[in-house]
């Protein structure tokens, strides 16, 4: 029997918020996509963290997809609590059009989110946000969309973090080449 902890795969994104005046990371696994219209994703932190507070004080995060030259930054920020430790330098942050919810520059794909929802579990906050803007470094970028290659996002798995592998298929597309009898 493999342990709980030992399954699956996720990944890996770093939030940005403001906590007490200053910028705040941390890296989570606990990120996805509930919609495209309008663009909604949500994050889930453990209710200890010190994050949640700027998140539920100011109403915005950021969502921070990290390559894997920042793979000792993105554990770091994870490990540390912003209650003990001033993680605010430890990235270069930027903005958008709101001063709320901090960006990564180093990053290759940012999203500002306004929250519309949260959802309090027993031992989690869920928020869920509506992306407000998305920056995208233009050398991750192939004919103006973004590339997942390039991108190279960070993946946890089995608590290791991989780099994605080889595309296999096309989502919405390939599965239409199956023609089952009726």
């Amino acid at each position: 029997m493999i342990g709980k902890e030992k399954v699956g795969a996720a990944p890996v994104v770093i939030a940005g918020a403001i906590v007490d005046g200053k910028a705040n990371y941390i890296t989570l696994g606990g990120f996805g996509s509930m919609s495209r219209a309008p663009p909604i994703v949500y994050i889930t932190l453990a209710k200890v963290h010190y994050t949640n507070a700027g998140i539920k004080d100011n109403g915005y995060f950021s969502v921070n997809v990290p390559s894997p030259d920042l793979v000792q930054k993105t554990d770091y920020v994870g490990l540390v609590s912003g209650r003990d430790i001033d993680k605010s330098n430890v990235f270069t942050p930027f903005f958008g059009s709101v001063d709320k919810a901090p960006m990564i520059r180093e990053c290759p794909v940012n999203m500002l989110c306004k929250v519309i929802d949260h959802i309090d579990l027993p031992n989690n906050d869920v928020f869920l946000g509506e992306i407000l803007e998305v920056y995208v470094s233009e050398d991750c970028l192939t004919d103006g969309k973004p590339d997942v290659k390039k991108i190279n996002p960070l993946i946890l798995a089995g608590g290791l973090y991989c780099e994605l592998g080889n595309v296999v298929g096309t989502a919405y597309r390939d599965g239409k080449n199956i023609r089952v009898n009726k």
